[in-house]
């Protein structure tokens, strides 16, 4: 859809008295906070914190904990290390990580990030003080499908791939993604938890973080931004001022099919209600935190929802659920 369509549809949707600043209060009405953003290529429509969170106004330049859509960064950081010719996307885990056991030495990095490695969920390695004790922690599960053979979501997968990052690049995790991609995108408001200071910088939260996240000592997650911060990173990557676009190309191929479309690596690809192909990531977690970013390369629109209000219903993030509202006006017009 052009962006000369999704204006068209805008305006329609104005003229006949639904703004997305309307929905956005209507939601904030029935419980939503959060930041939200929505832009077509350069040109912000929408930007802006809404609501409150344990009765204390959202700060304008409100940083929200992403939960798994931080996965994204670590995609990101081995698709640099590619570029840097560290590494191949394709190379099995152990070229890179010695004492890989049997089951796993057929593993690829690719596998890893688009969760095609055999690996169950898990949870085991978030307690690791460091990527020795994640990488024995993670190599004595038992794989319950074999590599490459079909999808299946799993936390570990990124833990691996954040050692991975160090024993390539012989740097700290946080250090490598904050120097070589946030740094170089102009993030400045985009970073890991790493102990109370960092912490005190987020928007409101519902409660206090559990030790996982407030004694955060290494891993891939933890991970927080703004609104604005996340659509400047997606621009960012796709533009080529991180990565090559050889490299931005590998983070976006469609690898594995599911539900919603498929996976990629640290992304996800599908099709809007209203027939328009997206990408895009999103995390949930059950201290609150919910966001999303939703791009449409057909009309240069993202969307991006961050928010610690948690569920709007059992089934919904109030991120996700905002997020439906923008789009059906976006999009669902002009596709009825």
């Amino acid at each position: 859809m052009a962006t000369a369509v999704v204006l068209a549809a805008l305006l329609a949707a104005q003229a006949a008295g639904v703004t997305i600043e309307r929905a956005i209060e209507e939601e904030v009405a029935q419980g939503f906070s959060g930041a939200v953003l929505v832009a077509q290529g350069d040109r912000l429509l929408v930007e802006g914190v809404y609501g409150s969170m344990s009765g204390k106004t959202l700060p304008a330049a409100g940083r929200f904990l992403i939960a798994s859509a931080g996965k994204q960064y670590t995609s990101a950081a081995l698709a640099k290390l590619q570029d840097l010719r560290r590494l191949d996307l394709d190379d099995p885990i152990a070229r890179h990580l010695p004492g890989t056991p049997a089951d796993k030495r057929e593993i690829t990095i690719r596998q890893l990030l688009s969760h095609t490695s055999g690996l169950p969920q898990g949870y085991g390695s978030e307690r690791a003080a460091n990527a020795e004790e994640a990488t024995r922690e993670i190599f004595g599960i038992p794989l319950t499908a074999s590599p490459g053979s079909k999808f299946q979501y799993s936390n570990e997968n990124y833990q691996l791939a954040a050692a991975l990052v160090e024993a390539v690049s012989g740097r700290s995790y946080s250090a490598f993604v904050h120097d070589e991609l946030l740094r170089p995108a102009g993030l400045r408001e985009t970073g890991q938890l790493d102990g109370p200071a960092s912490v005190a910088r987020l928007s409101p939260l519902a409660g206090p973080l559990p030790p996982r996240l407030l004694d955060l000592r290494w891993g891939s997650f933890g991970y927080y931004t703004t609104a604005g911060d996340f659509h400047r990173w997606f621009r960012a990557i796709r533009s080529g001022d991180v990565l090559t676009q050889a490299a931005a190309s590998e983070l976006f191929a469609p690898i594995a099919k599911i539900g919603e479309g498929h996976a990629m690596l640290g992304w996800f690809t599908g099709t809007s209600p209203a027939g328009e192909a997206l990408i895009f990531t999103r995390g949930n977690d059950d201290i609150g935190a919910s966001s999303v970013l939703y791009a449409y390369p057909g009309s240069d629109t993202v969307i991006v929802v961050l928010s610690h209000a948690g569920q709007k219903t059992d089934e919904l993030s109030w991120a996700r659920a905002v997020h439906s509202r923008i789009e059906e006006i976006l999009f669902g017009a002009a596709a009825k």
